[in-house]
């Protein structure tokens, strides 16, 4: 599974609060930086919660 951030993400940085081991604050190209794409069951799960409460659903899980 990878994560994808798409470019009308509004950094606010509720994944980065909630979900600190697969999101970073990159200040220096004002984006948000996906640390890990999900391998367990554990992390996928937090990758599908992480989208489920972006705010604007700017966060996008691609199966292959």
């Amino acid at each position: 599974m990878k994560i994808e951030i798409k470019d009308y993400c509004i950094r606010c940085g509720i994944c980065v609060g909630l979900y600190p081991e697969l999101y970073a604050h990159n200040f220096e190209e004002d984006k948000i930086d996906v640390l890990a794409d999900p391998e367990t069951p554990e992390q996928i799960e937090r990758a599908k919660s992480s989208a489920a409460d972006c705010a604007v659903t700017a966060i996008f899980l691609n199966q292959g």
